[in-house]
């Protein structure tokens, strides 16, 4: 995470010699650095900036949906746009081949996570509920393509055929489309992307598992190949 040189300054000083200042002075400063941190990264996302102050470790929302075995050491949380077409060439070139090379052998987990763009595709936030909806009901990933398949023309026939074609209970996925606890589910992933920095689709975000946090992570935007992702997963497997 790149630090501000106020920061930079501070750190500085405890890192150099200090054999004046006693532990409750340094724990002092400490938590002073801690909170100056917490202010930059509101102040950087309100204008714009998350980037420049990604934190050290990023939470593991328990919002998001798991693919493969939260055990595995490394994670890749992924931000997508059911319409949007780098989002779907990655699900349907790279995600086969990745899941089968790394997921199915339990070395990558994925949290999937919701970045509808509404600017360019009004139609992805509803698409990204309809995919929640499914999962409810254990549906993710076949309906996940099927979505993908349809683009951004979703019509009550669409939906009709989604519920159909993967055998939902009806009643109940319809109540889950009119309840505003899932549309608040993709907002927060929305949020989440935001104050982060996020805002194309389709990026991954790729580190260590440590508790419920991922550490040393990398960030891969776009479609890249599945070779692209085995070299930062492999990099990321051996960071300490």
């Amino acid at each position: 995470m790149k630090k501000l040189f106020v920061l930079a300054g501070i750190l500085g000083a405890l890192s150099g010699c200090a054999s004046t200042q006693d532990s409750s002075e340094v724990t002092a400063l400490k938590n002073e650095i801690a909170e100056l941190k917490k202010v930059q990264r509101q102040v950087a996302i309100k204008v714009g900036l998350a980037e420049l102050v990604r934190p050290d470790k990023i939470e593991l929302s328990s919002e998001g949906i798991w693919i493969g075995s939260e055990s595995a050491d490394v994670v890749m949380l992924e931000f997508t746009d059911l319409h949007c077409p780098y989002c779907k060439k990655f699900q349907k070139e790279t995600w086969p081949k990745l899941k089968e090379q790394f997921v199915d052998t339990n070395q990558l987990a994925v949290l999937a996570r919701e970045l509808p763009l509404a600017n360019i595709h009004p139609k992805a936030p509803y698409a990204a509920v309809m995919l929640r909806c499914a999962n409810q009901q254990g549906q993710y990933e076949s309906v996940k393509e099927q979505l993908f398949d349809l683009g951004g023309a979703i019509t009550d026939p669409d939906i009709a055929d989604v519920i159909k074609e993967n055998q939902l209970d009806e009643e109940q996925f319809n109540a889950c489309l009119a309840d505003t606890k899932t549309h608040n589910l993709v907002t927060n992933s929305l949020n989440d992307a935001i104050a982060l920095g996020l805002g194309s689709t389709p990026v991954f975000i790729i580190g260590k598992k440590e508790g419920n946090y991922i550490t040393n992570y990398e960030i891969v935007m776009g479609a890249k190949s599945v070779e692209d992702f085995s070299t930062v997963i492999e990099r990321v497997k051996s960071s300490k």
